[in-house]
């Protein structure tokens, strides 16, 4: 016959037992759940990842700004432009290096060190603005980008400039001060 006491401290020590099973189980699960919605989130990014696809048409020197026109070429429609990474690296007339992170401005006449969208356009032409979905660059659509840098590049100098979406896809060109 087993005595009171030991019984008593058997069955404490059982409940703490499943207790213990139990706070295990709840952890595991939470942590696999964890695991689970992470690799959900990581493999829809990636899928969005390799259906975009941005391009730079053309970018030059424009009355004080450079203007770049980046052609949506994939299947994504892009937005989100605050989150856009715009670098130049460019010479100015008296020859010094510049790079420079610009960022982002909801004013279409950019101030020093910004950028901003001029237009949305339905074709590399640059001749009909978007009509559906305004303020999203479309699959087809061309965005025409306006810099502004201080100090300006240099007249007959070769730039660079290289324009990130959002989700990481970037692509980039020169251009001529």
């Amino acid at each position: 016959m087993i005595p009171m006491s030991n019984a008593i401290v058997a069955l404490v020590v059982i409940a703490l037992m499943l207790t213990a099973v139990l706070t295990w189980s709840q952890t595991a699960y939470t942590s696999f759940d964890s695991v689970s919605q992470a690799l959900k989130q990581t493999t829809q990014t990636t899928q969005e990842v390799s259906r975009t696809d941005i391009k730079v048409i053309d970018a030059q020197t424009q009355g004080g700004f450079v203007e770049v026109s980046v052609l949506n070429n994939g299947e994504v429609h892009l937005a989100q432009f605050a989150n856009w990474d715009v670098v130049v690296q460019y010479y100015d007339a008296s020859g010094e290096y510049h790079i420079s992170q610009l960022s982002y401005t909801e004013n279409s006449s950019p101030g020093e060190g910004q950028w901003a969208i001029v237009n949305i356009y339905t074709d590399e032409s640059l001749g009909q603005k978007e009509v559906f979905e305004p303020g999203i660059l479309d699959p087809g659509e061309v965005m025409l980008m306006r810099l502004s840098l201080a100090p300006l590049p240099g007249a007959g100098t070769t730039n660079f400039v290289n324009v990130s979406s959002a989700n990481g896809v970037a692509t980039s060109a020169q251009f001529k001060g």
